[in-house]
């Protein structure tokens, strides 16, 4: 199904960041779990806003005390970076996101002197909707587009209009100096119903192949506002998962009519509502975000090894979440999951999602997120979380405090205070090791 391939990377000379390193001394209690310390070759990465301006910095410590960024961050030329993180090989991926405008992404890792290093840059020329991390390469996709032939002549409909089922992926190669290269594939009539397909989040399952949410639906009314690749949904009440090879060839499409689709959604945006566990079970979220479902909250399984959904497994979420739904989904450790939950019972594209839940996939059991946590409608923003040490580490702004970390333990949901830092946001946290 691939319809073309060409090299569009343009990345930027190398360059060397000054050391950024930061150790505050820890003050944290926890006798039955201790948190693992730091070795030298690791550290963590933070990004945090100031006034005008966006940072990136490194710690050896997120249990308490408090960070400045004055005088210890790199100050990036642009603002509003999704920050990702891949562990092996263990690099920061910076992207960002200009509407409908080419955007520069970063990659940074350590270096021999345990100080942040560029490892390049990239321009991704279609924008992005979904992103995630396949073998030795950051992947983001969009929907919507219109394909090309083998001459690069644009499909057309029977009627004369241009077709808008293209999937286009940006790989960008994490060994390489972050060179990029686009794939487009066609989804039109994809799973055989006459619709076309958007694709929500990169899995990778290991063996060569990736799976990505399927959301089928007409093509998009362009007289619609906003940028959304899919238009009415004739079949919410479906679920299709697509599994990929390293050509991005759609090798198989795992279906069933016991949730809605997987994806989360935020104006143009696509959460993946896929994760895998520790022993490599692929479990298949759905938060029922169109309104026409009938299918509750919920998810289904793909067990280790195999290429179908789990007959005997099913959990239904909404029914311990009070009716909400959720947008997000992050693995922390073993069984446990974080899902983050739009604020109305009812969602749209454009509603918040400060609610947090903590999900036990094997015992199929659901708590809010308490403790120390902030409630929903104190919360401003939110970063990147990451899971270490079996536990959840979490940016939250308020407007009455300076951005804080907190720690979330998955066993009792209960969230502590971590570090906070001196800035305007904290964009997303993860750790980085040489």
């Amino acid at each position: 199904m691939l319809i073309h391939s060409k090299n569009v990377s343009k990345f930027l000379s190398m360059i060397l960041i000054a050391g950024l390193t930061t150790a505050i001394s820890s003050c944290r209690n926890d006798d039955e779990d201790p948190v693992e310390p730091l070795t030298s070759s690791q550290q963590f990465f933070l990004s945090a806003s100031g006034e005008s301006a966006e940072y990136v910095l490194t710690t050896d410590n997120l249990e308490s005390g408090d960070l400045s960024i004055a005088g210890q961050g790199e100050e990036l030329e642009l603002s509003g970076y999704t920050w990702i993180f891949n562990d092996e090989p263990s690099v920061a991926v910076g992207l960002v996101y200009q509407q409908g405008d080419p955007g520069i992404g970063l990659g940074y890792h350590l270096g021999t002197d345990n100080t942040l290093q560029s490892i390049g840059s990239f321009q991704i020329s279609s924008r992005f909707t979904s992103y995630g991390f396949f073998e030795n390469s950051a992947i983001t996709l969009v929907g919507g587009q219109t394909p090309a032939d083998a001459n690069g002549n644009a499909l057309t409909l029977p009627n004369g209009d241009p077709r808008t089922d293209a999937v286009t992926f940006s790989k960008i190669d994490l060994l390489n100096g972050m060179t990029l290269t686009e794939h487009s594939i066609q989804t039109l009539n994809i799973t055989g119903n006459g619709e076309q397909a958007t694709f929500s989040g990169i899995v990778d399952m290991g063996n060569g192949t990736f799976l990505t949410g399927m959301v089928l639906s007409q093509a998009r009314d362009e007289s619609e506002e906003g940028g959304s690749s899919t238009g009415y949904v004739n079949y919410p009440d479906s679920c299709w998962v697509g599994v990929l090879d390293q050509n991005f060839n759609v090798i198989d499409i795992i279906g069933s009519d016991r949730i809605s689709f997987s994806s989360g959604r935020f104006r143009s945006r696509y959460y993946s509502q896929i994760a895998k566990d520790d022993a490599g079970n692929a479990y298949v979220f759905s938060g029922s975000f169109d309104e026409n479902t009938t299918k509750p909250c919920g998810a289904l399984r793909i067990n280790a090894g195999t290429t179908s959904f789990d007959d005997g497994y099913y959990f239904d979420i909404e029914s311990l979440s009070s009716g909400y739904h959720f947008k997000r989904v992050w693995h922390i450790t073993g069984d446990y999951f974080m899902l983050e939950f739009y604020n109305d019972i009812t969602p749209t594209s454009r509603g918040a999602s400060t609610r947090y839940g903590i999900v036990n996939m094997v015992n199929r059991s659901f708590n809010w997120v308490s403790g120390d946590f902030p409630s929903y409608d104190q919360i401003v923003s939110t970063g990147e979380p990451m899971a270490y040490n079996g536990r959840m580490y979490f940016p939250v702004s308020i407007e009455t405090e300076y951005p804080t970390i907190y720690i979330i333990n998955p066993e009792t949901a209960v969230a502590e205070k971590g570090i906070s830092v001196n800035c305007t946001s904290l964009n997303g946290v993860g750790l980085l090791r040489r």
